[in-house]
């Protein structure tokens, strides 16, 4: 199976964990503390330039409450 990327939806996953992010008041760092992952790593993924697992996307879940 050729490798598939769905950018657009990459991107809605990002702008949703911005959103539910800034509603909480919780920082990128906070969520960093959080979760383990690195602050890069958080900017990339809310960023879309990255296609994150649903492991990674678990975890910012339960980091965000």
């Amino acid at each position: 199976m050729a490798q598939f990327r769905d950018q657009e939806f990459i991107s809605k996953v990002g702008k949703n964990i911005v959103r539910i992010r800034n509603e909480k008041k919780i920082t990128q760092e906070e969520l960093m503390d959080r979760t383990g992952l690195t602050l890069s790593q958080v900017g990339r993924i809310e960023r879309a330039e990255v296609n994150t697992s649903i492991s990674m996307i678990v975890l910012i879940a339960r980091g965000l409450g």
